[in-house]
């Protein structure tokens, strides 16, 4: 009699990752590190259930933990002249505004918005990486069997969010001095953030990028290789050297398709969402995933908000089918999932993709 090798979550991702031949097909709700419900959801979910924890309740293959940053200076709305009592800021000083909505996208405030002087962002106070308490909860989870994952930033996202999207598009053209100055500034708290992510025990750095639009890039290839490229080969490759079993993992929506390679050439082991508004799967699957893990994702600007259980099922189905040879794929939402979209969705959604693993795991 043959028996088959039981792993366990965490073990059943890095043989994905290695190409050592997974046992099934992971999912999450999560987006990465980030938790996949919006407010709303996430209230229907603790109704329904008497859970606060969807990734203990639904078992999750993953589980999440991240370092906290926190303002390095003393007060950010010193850095604006004016804005809204209810504005609150990031470990940047960048304000963010939503006017009491939730489960939506607020109004930023950008603090380098007026400056044209490198040697002032320069002083800018750079965040305070912080270790919360309950760190110990790595390490259980790990225990336990799953893979842990961080989050640990962005490069190109912050230093828009820190500019101002016109201005910082602009700064990449006419004074690409004050443009490289922002990205150098994020970029080595970016590296710090990893390494202290990594030493905390996480296995997986989730960082967010979202350089893409729906119809493409948002600036050119060109200015992405020139400009922001660099900066993630060199922090991957850094981290790279103290933590050789470190896994890193790059979300940003729309299509991207322009620079696949490039993301897989600059060291990332899973790419998120492969947006499939916009992007082909089968496409960049038949492509790049050899060599880098993609993740299946079922739509949250479509499929999960206005369509049915069963076509929720079907975009599962798509995917198993595609990668289920291979099993380098992870089952999970687009992005965050919308106020709007019914629970019996969500429900079509875990009852699917845990099919794959009992199928698999015996």
């Amino acid at each position: 009699m043959i028996f088959m090798e039981r792993l366990n979550h965490r073990e059943n991702l890095l043989r994905m990752i290695r190409k050592n031949g997974g046992g099934w097909i992971p999912f999450t709700l999560d987006i990465g590190a980030i938790p996949g419900f919006t407010q709303p959801v996430f209230r229907r979910f603790t109704s329904e259930t008497g859970s606060e924890r969807p990734d203990e309740y639904f078992d999750y293959d993953f589980r999440t933990f991240s370092l906290r940053g926190r303002f390095g200076g003393k007060n950010p709305r010193s850095l604006y002249d004016d804005l809204p009592e209810d504005t609150v800021f990031d470990e940047w000083g960048i304000g963010h505004w939503a006017g009491g909505a939730e489960g939506t996208y607020e109004r930023m405030y950008a603090p380098f918005a007026g400056i044209d002087s490198p040697d002032r962002i320069d002083r800018h106070p750079v965040p305070v990486i912080e270790v919360p308490e309950d760190a110990k909860r790595i390490e259980s989870y790990r225990s336990r069997g799953y893979p842990v994952f961080g989050y640990a930033g962005s490069i190109y996202e912050w230093s828009w969010w820190l500019r101002g999207m016109e201005r910082f598009m602009e700064d990449l053209i006419i004074r690409p001095k004050l443009a490289d100055t922002v990205v150098r500034l994020v970029s080595v708290y970016v590296e710090k953030l990893a390494l202290k992510s990594a030493e905390a025990g996480i296995d997986v750095l989730c960082f967010y990028d979202d350089v893409g639009m729906q119809t493409g890039l948002q600036i050119s290839p060109v200015l992405w290789r020139s400009f922001i490229k660099p900066r993630w080969v060199s922090i991957i490759k850094k981290v790279r050297s103290e933590y050789p079993g470190i896994l890193f993992f790059l979300h940003s929506c729309g299509n991207v398709t322009e620079i696949v390679g490039d993301i897989v050439e600059a060291g990332f082991h899973i790419l998120h969402p492969v947006q499939p508004e916009c992007m082909d799967f089968g496409q960049v699957w038949e492509r790049y995933g050899e060599n880098i893990v993609l993740c299946g994702t079922v739509s949250a600007q479509r499929t999960f908000s206005f369509g049915s259980p069963d076509d929720v099922r079907q975009e599962l189905r798509y995917y198993r089918e595609l990668c289920g040879p291979d099993k380098r794929c992870i089952l999970c939402p687009s992005n965050m999932i919308q106020p709007e979209t019914p629970w019996e969705n969500v429900l079509a959604f875990v009852e699917e993709a845990r099919k794959e693993r009992a199928r698999n795991q015996g």
